[in-house]
């Protein structure tokens, strides 16, 4: 409890929520994704600190009563979690699911706490912009959730018409050269569609009559608001929850969102549905204190879920030694064999740079506050005593890239087979940057083509030591319309950046996880 003038100030609880990404679970190994390690490095015994954790999408079926299955249920639920994964049948239960937490666990001036990987990202900032724009129901009224979600689901709608309305009326006017946001506000808040202007309405008498109000200071005085998330911290943010969807959402605009964001972006990964929703794509004069850094890797490389090599050379594959388990790596998939039986003997991987760097994050946070900080285990200082260690961080940063459009990589035959098929799928649309602005596109083909990549984007200092160090290491991202790559030139030249000074004057600054930008964009 902490002493404001003569008074005690209650220490808030903090409500920390967990989104896997799809098809990842549990496992007990290397191979957990962020989500899972940065959660048992938390201290699950302090009483102010509530933990929720999700798997991802296609984990399990939500209508399930048993879990011991005859062999037809066992078929039957395999399929329903294909089915899952491919399509997100079940996106708005899992949402629902966290929402539900919150209800029961809140309490006024707690602290909210969410992190997600992949689509368990887009859940979690689905999730966060839902409870700040309709409100956190009052403890109690479970049956209420769907109608809060549904409302939800009609606002978007109208801010997705007032998007394309706005979007149809821009002239072709030449751009200054920065990069035009796919969410511009200004030019939104011109026009509003009669759903937008309804949905907006009801969302307004509904969070009135049922949801919970905190005041926040505005200018002079405190005014009502709803609640609102603390941190956001999510690893490679998907733009759609469904694998078989055609054409991919408008982003969620992250205004509303939380007061801290940190997003962890990946340069190597090239599936085209795969793509990232950007922070960036968002309205640049956000109040939100939002950090979006891209770091070398592919998807799982930046968010985890590969098992960790026992070998690593620079990029060669992890050893496998005989013509036998070539063979079968060749058309299997990278698994763990098992739980480890001490996850802190096994090697470090790419994963945990971005896992160490969202530690810090946090801890910075807490520096701005302390009551509002997480509380951790011992087993982070641990963590982070062992990567520090010149030899743990040289696993990391040469660490083995987990491409799931080669085969033999990492993948089976049969799902890099697959993944190729939507390569060149034409009906398939994505977002892409032509002519300095965000647009909708269909052709030419994705075909395994890298992310663009803004000329204002932040960049880790694990990207550029690749980079620099590794001469094999030649990613193809570049700034929209088909450019040549932004990152190293053909003849194998890095570009040149600029440091990115972070005022920080309760952290000192860390050489690992330095912030650069290029010189010239």
């Amino acid at each position: 409890m902490a002493v404001l003038g003569n008074e005690f100030v209650k220490e808030p609880n903090k409500l920390i929520l967990c989104f896997d990404g799809t098809g990842n679970q549990f496992s007990g190994s290397s191979a957990d994704t962020n989500v899972v390690k940065i959660l048992n490095k938390l201290d699950r015994h302090h009483p102010k600190q509530y933990h929720y954790y999700q798997t991802g999408l296609g984990t399990y079926d939500i209508n399930e009563t048993s879990v011991n299955k005859s062999w037809f249920g066992k078929i039957r639920n395999s399929i329903s979690q294909t089915i899952d994964q491919g399509v997100g049948t079940t996106f708005d239960a899992h949402v629902m699911a966290g929402y539900r937490f919150l209800m029961r666990y809140y309490e006024a001036g707690d602290k909210i706490y969410m992190f997600g990987f992949s689509r368990g990202a887009f859940t979690a900032k689905f999730l966060a912009r839902m409870v700040h724009t309709v409100g956190l129901l009052c403890r109690g009224n479970e049956e209420m959730v769907p109608f809060a979600y549904l409302l939800y689901q009609r606002y978007l709608a109208g801010e997705v018409e007032d998007f394309e309305n706005a979007d149809s009326s821009q002239d072709d006017s030449e751009q200054n050269g920065d990069l035009q946001p796919l969410l511009d506000g200004d030019k939104v808040d011109e026009y509003h569609s009669d759903t937008y202007e309804s949905a907006r309405n009801e969302i307004t008498a509904f969070s009135n009559t049922f949801c919970r109000k905190e005041p926040i200071k505005s200018g002079a005085k405190y005014v009502e608001a709803n609640v609102k998330v603390y941190f956001l911290g999510i690893w490679d943010c998907v733009n759609s929850v469904a694998v078989l969807e055609r054409v991919p959402p408008m982003p969620v605009s992250i205004a509303g969102t939380a007061k801290f964001v940190r997003h962890a972006v990946a340069t190597d990964e090239r599936r085209v549905k795969f793509k990232p929703a950007l922070l960036s794509q968002d309205t640049p004069d956000s109040t939100e204190n939002v950090e979006e850094v891209w770091f070398p890797g592919c998807h799982g490389d930046v968010g985890g879920g590969w098992p960790a090599a026992h070998s690593v050379s620079n990029q060669d594959k992890p050893e496998d030694k005989g013509v036998w388990k070539s063979f079968k790596r060749f058309w299997t998939t990278l698994k763990p064999n098992g739980a480890s039986k001490d996850v802190r003997s096994d090697a470090f991987q790419m994963s945990d740079v971005t896992l160490s760097w969202m530690i810090r994050e946090l801890e910075y946070v807490a520096s701005l506050d302390e009551q509002a900080g997480v509380k951790w285990s011992r087993s982070k200082d641990g963590y982070k005593t062992a990567f520090a260690r010149e030899e743990s961080q040289n696993q990391a940063l040469r660490g083995f890239i987990h491409d799931s459009l080669v085969f033999g990589n990492c993948s089976s035959f049969f799902r890099v087979l697959l993944w190729k098929f939507l390569e060149i799928f034409p009906f398939i649309t994505r977002w892409e940057i032509v002519h300095d602005k965000w647009a909708k596109v269909r052709f030419p083909l994705n075909n395994g083509s890298y992310r663009d990549i803004p000329r204002d984007a932040k960049l880790h200092q694990s990207l550029l030591y690749r980079l620099t160090e590794l001469k094999t290491y030649t990613p193809g991202n570049n700034h929209g319309d088909k450019l040549e790559s932004c990152l190293k030139s053909e003849d194998g030249h890095p570009a040149q950046f600029i440091k990115v000074d972070e005022v920080r004057v309760s952290q000192v600054t860390d050489p690992m996880h330095q912030i650069w930008t290029f010189a010239a964009n």
